[in-house]
């Protein structure tokens, strides 16, 4: 079957690509020409460069038929273009997040929780919007539709999350040097995790699936940990153990001002914690990776990438 997918020179869309090019897919990636840090790794793949926010160009896309369509960062107009102009697919997939569940109504959330994106701001009231519009999509027309929603992306090939809910170069070398790090509110908010090769397994167990179609899934590791304890294990793998000071989360954003983002903080203080049954019954989604190792790996990929540079840039969201 013929796969094209938005966003494939990316960080998650060149890990989508590869797993349904690994299982014997018909793949072709599609991109702005933007993004080249993977591009090594997707070079026997088929390519378009187009933007999918322009008409024409997703017009001129869809002249060639394609079975299974992935947008691996959607937006109002990339749905509505797929939707009038790929024309017989067999499955749309879209990847969202769990961020517009916060604040959580009950812990594990599982897929009947209220989406309508965190009231501090951020993107996660457009990824409810965009989910929104393609189940809409499904109940009226019975468009193929189907919503995955990862929560905390990890793995080797982006910054980890930092002590500021952003993904600052410098925080594994603040570790690594003993730097005191300061913490919102107690460091009790659960963080639950998921490593970039276990999210785009489910994008090609979604597509396998008999029943994915009109269905969102919470794609997440089995397990969450506090914030406490997130520090702890980054900080284990470098034989450290981390000096914490846990400061009031608006008495954070009065210390760091500008220097941090107050919405990625206030984020950070509030629960991630899914049940993730739902794919693990439909999809037979079962996660490879623990929390604790995702967490290790991604710690010492960053340690190792950043060994050698000299420039650190602080604070950067």
């Amino acid at each position: 079957m013929k796969v094209i997918v938005f966003g494939g020179t990316g960080w998650v869309g060149h890990k989508i690509a590869l797993q349904f090019a690994d299982a014997g897919y018909d793949v072709t990636i599609c991109s702005r020409g933007k993004m080249s840090l993977f591009l090594e790794n997707i070079v026997a793949l088929k390519s378009i460069k187009a933007d999918k926010n322009l008409e024409n160009e997703m017009k001129n896309i869809f002249e060639n038929k394609y079975d299974i369509v992935v947008d691996s960062v959607p937006t109002e107009k990339s749905i509505e273009y797929i939707y009038k102009y790929a024309c017989g697919i067999k499955q749309y997939i879209h990847c969202s997040s769990t961020g517009g569940y916060t604040p959580l109504p009950f812990v594990p959330c599982d897929e009947t929780a209220p989406f309508t994106g965190f009231s501090f701001g951020g993107g996660w009231t457009a990824k409810a919007k965009y989910d929104a519009m393609v189940m809409e999509l499904f109940c009226k027309y019975g468009f193929p539709a189907t919503v995955i929603r990862p929560c905390y992306i990890t793995g080797p090939g982006a910054l980890p999350l930092d002590n500021f809910g952003a993904r600052r170069v410098d925080f594994i070398s603040d570790i690594m040097d003993d730097v005191s790090l300061d913490l919102p509110d107690n460091g009790l908010a659960l963080l639950q995790p998921i490593h970039v090769d276990d999210l785009a397994r489910s994008f090609l167990l979604a597509a396998e699936s008999t029943c994915s179609i009109g269905q969102i899934y919470n794609i997440c590791l089995e397990k969450a940990v506090t914030l406490n304890r997130y520090l702890e294990i980054t900080a284990a793998v470098f034989d450290k153990k981390p000096t914490i000071n846990h400061i009031p989360v608006e008495d954070m954003i009065k210390k760091y001002g500008d220097k941090i983002n107050p919405v990625g903080l206030r984020f950070l203080v509030n629960h991630m914690c899914f049940d993730i049954s739902k794919a693990k019954k439909q999809l037979g989604y079962y996660p490879e990776y623990t929390t604790e190792k995702t967490i290790e790996e991604t710690a010492l990929w960053m340690a190792k990438s950043y060994q050698d540079s000299t420039q650190k840039i602080k604070y950067k969201d």
